[in-house]
């Protein structure tokens, strides 16, 4: 297990083989792979799959991906772990994900991206704000599905990277939920819920 730090090059260099056969057998599935690098914690990995407007298979690519991390990780004998929270001292693990609004409207066929605007505080939309409310206003019920188990919870707390109070920040990794900016138009894109 290396013992690097956060997106450490050296750790993805130790294991060139694994990543290229993992990279492989994704692509052989049609599931993209936007980002890969080095966590914090020692062994840790982040897996970023493109984005998916079809949500069932965006599902499907995440379940299918978790099956194909541990094969091929059997392959290379190692074992891939999902677990929440493996060190005390160190980072745990979680599955992030990014929430966008659209506006579904003839005008936009689909396609627009519902959640900035320039003339709103914040640069948020109104509706992007009440996505954002709704959210908040039920993320103590969406723990149950978020942190299911007594493990999920050890990785939850100040400098954590999770956030632990109901709050919102914009480019803020400490809290739950996230407001994300493109870096090339530089708008508030969407939002990521990180419990």
């Amino acid at each position: 297990i290396d013992d690097s730090v956060f997106a450490n090059t050296t750790t993805l260099n130790q294991q060139e083989e694994f990543i290229s056969e993992l990279y492989d057998q994704l692509q052989q599935q049609d599931i993209e792979i936007e980002l890969l690098h080095a966590e914090s914690a020692p062994g840790q990995f982040e897996l970023v799959l493109r984005y998916q407007l079809d949500a069932i298979q965006l599902a499907d690519n995440v379940v299918l991906a978790r099956e194909t991390i541990s094969a091929v990780a059997r392959s290379h004998q190692m074992k891939a772990l999902f677990l929440p929270k493996i060190h005390a001292s160190k980072a745990g693990s979680g599955m992030h994900v990014h929430l966008s609004i659209r506006d579904m409207t003839e005008k936009h066929h689909g396609i627009h991206n519902a959640f900035p605007h320039r003339t709103c505080p914040g640069d948020i939309s109104l509706k992007g704000q009440h996505f954002m409310e709704g959210i908040l206003s039920h993320l103590p019920g969406l723990t149950a599905l978020t942190i299911p188990s007594h493990n999920s919870f050890r990785r939850i707390g100040v400098g954590c990277w999770t956030g632990s109070s109901v709050v919102w920040g914009i480019e803020d990794k400490e809290v739950p939920l996230r407001v994300c900016t493109d870096l090339g138009s530089r708008t508030k894109s969407n939002v990521e819920l990180k419990l």
